[in-house]
């Protein structure tokens, strides 16, 4: 864009440069014009010359006006292009700043995620621990149960034994009292 407006200056000077020839043409046809005058009938053809090289340096100027208009209309479409190219950089340096600051936050994210999965397996560990325990205990209580039942039927049948024997020393008692 910069190149664009020196380029557009440049033009702008050879078009001034273009202006003072024509304005220079202009006065001498018209100097040349007042001496055809003088001269009389004889200058007659060169004044008429002279007209038509006034007309060139006018056509030339209103061309030079006319390119230096178009030239300042461009040079102000360049100046309103280059505006929107730096707004558009400040813009696309304004989103990249954001990107990187999504990035930042995805790369937080991500190692919280991290450090709940390691939170979450040792949580599951535990929890297993504690089931395998759950288990072990499980099993304890269903052997110290097998045991208490073996007991309880142990003691019935010695208590049974027990009764067979006081009926055996009550008989033999009876038996010598009675004897």
């Amino acid at each position: 864009m910069n190149q664009i407006q020196n380029s557009s200056n440049q033009i702008g000077q050879i078009i001034g440069v273009i202006e003072e020839i024509s304005f220079q043409t202009n006065l001498l046809a018209l100097n040349a014009g007042v001496e055809a005058a003088r001269a009389g009938e004889a200058g007659r053809g060169f004044a008429v010359v002279a007209q038509e090289v006034r007309a060139l340096a006018q056509r030339a100027a209103d061309a030079a006006k006319e390119i230096k208009g178009l030239i300042s209309e461009s040079s102000s479409h360049v100046n309103e292009g280059s505006t929107l190219v730096n707004q558009t950089s400040e813009t696309l340096h304004a989103v990249l700043a954001d990107v990187a600051k999504i990035r930042e936050r995805v790369i937080e994210i991500a190692d919280s995620s991290s450090e709940q999965s390691t939170a979450l397996h040792e949580v599951n560990a535990a929890l297993n621990q504690m089931d395998q325990v759950t288990q072990r205990n499980a099993a304890m209580v269903e052997e110290s149960t097998a045991n208490t039942q073996r007991l309880t039927d142990d003691a019935r049948e010695l208590a049974r034994e027990i009764e067979k024997f006081k009926l055996t020393e009550n008989t033999a008692r009876r038996q010598r009292s009675a004897a």
